[in-house]
């Protein structure tokens, strides 16, 4: 009995380097990454075939997936798991097929720092004994793949929350309601978690100037983000003042550990028209 042992590398290699042996793997060689499939005959082998340490890594991360029989004693760690057998691998309604449970461990970060995480179980299901060696390759999801499917995405612009108008020389409160973003997306065959949250915001008043925050702002009487006008404006006229707001965001792939995106992407905001007006003294009568 045969077990599977696959290396998923999201890295860009250097010219030259040695990946395996071609009798132990297949596998595809492109100018930024290589996808390695290994199967060990009779007995796992962690990292053998690829040594990440060893090769020269631009950035990404990178797993390690073992499918084992699912024993009690049949762990990533044990010497020859891979040919153990227990009746709860005999359990599929299809008795030709063999119960297998798939082990995930993170190699390296998207820095090409090694993390070398302990294994955990992934998913357990029936497979044809028959195709235990090799699987239908799949390309790596890099951190730009993500990038490229939140933009797709889209996120709303914000507005700016102004009052009907203001007067010069007054301290003038906004604020803005940004949306967040929480969603499970299949990004080339992989099942990615994305959570996309507001992280800075930059206020054009209209009159020239600009105001950054860390803030949303929030409503009168707060004073969170406040901007005084110096100048009227004329008669049926108003300045265009927007916010654009920068969104930072994270993302899981499969289930494994979150990695983070800062300042993915900058939303500019619509115009808001807010008149200015000069207030005038008026005289009343006692």
């Amino acid at each position: 009995m045969k077990g599977l042992f696959v290396t998923l590398l999201v890295a860009g290699f250097s010219h030259g380097t040695t990946i395996a042996h071609a009798d132990e793997c297949a596998g595809s060689q492109g100018p930024t990454q290589v996808i390695l499939e290994c199967a060990a005959a009779t007995e796992h082998r962690t990292g053998s075939h690829v040594d990440p340490m060893g090769v020269s890594v631009a950035s990404g991360v990178t797993y390690e997936y073992v499918w084992l029989p699912p024993c009690p004693t049949a762990l990533p760690s044990v010497v020859g798991a891979a040919a153990m057998d227990c009746g709860a691998a005999h359990t599929c309604l299809d008795p030709t097929l063999l119960q297998r449970t798939l082990w995930v461990r993170q190699l390296t970060d998207t820095n090409a720092n090694v993390v070398r995480d302990g294994w955990t179980t992934q998913q357990t299901e029936c497979r044809d004994p028959q195709e235990v060696g090799l699987v239908a390759q799949q390309r790596a999801l890099t951190t730009q793949d993500v990038i490229t499917a939140l933009r797709r995405l889209g996120v709303p612009a914000a507005t700016v929350e102004a009052p009907q108008y203001t007067l010069v020389n007054l301290e003038t409160t906004f604020f803005t309601r940004p949306e967040t973003i929480d969603r499970s997306l299949t990004i080339i065959g992989y099942t990615v978690d994305v959570q996309i949250a507001p992280s800075s915001y930059r206020w054009s008043w209209g009159d020239g100037t600009t105001t950054s925050s860390r803030t949303a702002g929030q409503p009168y009487p707060s004073k969170d983000v406040t901007h005084t006008y110096l100048r009227a404006t004329d008669p049926n006229s108003s300045v265009a003042l927007r916010v654009d707001v920068t969104y930072a965001a994270r993302y899981r792939v499969d289930g494994g550990p979150w990695q983070t995106i800062p300042d993915v992407m900058t939303i500019p905001g619509p115009p808001t028209d807010l008149p200015v007006k000069q207030a005038a003294a008026v005289l009343v009568a006692d």
